[in-house]
């Protein structure tokens, strides 16, 4: 969480609690990261629960808008008979840069085979300079780059001088655990898992049960997202009862950077 935008984070933060939370094997986080999206949003409720917090707000970016939704889908029954803990319930839910699980007929889209090989390079790579972020987050143009080039300097004001303790790195970064990167190959199991029709079955999926959700739920998205596409965020949105699609224009998957401050108002209005 140490590499998410800091304007973004504190203009959420200037209005309302934020809790930002580590998966399990992640950041400064211990343990193994899970290769389950219903695993790592059951981790994310235990926690919760531990706090003693009985109600939240859910976003999700990415990776993490995938268990995003299957916390709120899956928490009533992770609770249901369970007298021993706190339960937790989502009020309510945003979806950043991410997509549904795929269903027969649903529409979700992949990249193309030209996007997809370019980010199984990067990902597979030890570590990640500013141009592969100008690729994967960012338009290809001068917009794009000015965009990451301010976003990349942000990510500086985290230090620790600022904050007293290191900076967490990006996952597996530099391949520091002994070059196995086991947190990369759980991470890639649970998204190949998720983003198959096969693999997201019941609590594993959420595609076919996104209608239950009674809930409000924001959806958002850069015009052209060259990791998760864009159409992707409308499949998802009509799924919804209370789904709100926002499209943030000349922008990828870091359009939340990108357009921080707008964004971060976008999320107050929403949660008033």
């Amino acid at each position: 969480m140490d590499l998410i935008d800091p304007l973004l984070i504190n203009s959420l933060a200037s209005t309302r609690r934020v809790l930002l939370i580590d998966y399990v094997g992640v950041g400064k986080s211990s343990g193994t990261v899970a290769s389950s999206a219903a695993e790592c949003a059951k981790q994310i409720l235990d926690f919760v629960s531990l706090l003693g917090e009985p109600e939240i707000d859910v976003l999700g970016f990415s990776v993490g808008g995938r268990i995003s939704q299957l916390v709120a889908l899956n928490a009533p029954s992770h609770f249901a008979h369970r007298k021993d803990v706190q339960p937790v319930q989502v009020r309510k839910l945003i979806i950043a840069g991410s997509t549904t699980s795929p269903s027969p007929g649903s529409g979700i889209a992949a990249p193309s085979p030209q996007r997809a090989e370019v980010i199984l390079k990067v990902a597979a790579a030890p570590t990640l300079p500013i141009e592969a972020y100008e690729t994967l987050f960012f338009s290809d143009d001068e917009i794009g780059r000015k965009a990451c080039a301010e976003w990349w300097a942000r990510l500086g004001e985290r230090s620790e001088r600022s904050s007293g303790e290191d900076m967490s790195g990006w996952l597996d970064e530099g391949y520091t655990d002994w070059g196995l990167a086991t947190g990369i190959h759980n991470q890639a199991a649970m998204l190949e898992k998720f983003d198959s029709e096969e693999g997201s079955q019941g609590l594993d999926g959420s595609y076919d049960r996104l209608p239950s959700l009674n809930i409000p739920v924001l959806v958002a998205n850069g015009s052209d997202d060259f990791m998760v596409p864009t159409i992707n965020s409308f499949v998802t949105q009509q799924k919804l009862k209370k789904g709100k699609l926002i499209v943030y224009p000349n922008s990828g998957h870091g359009f939340l950077y990108q357009y921080a401050t707008e964004f971060s108002a976008d999320v107050e209005r929403f949660l008033q």
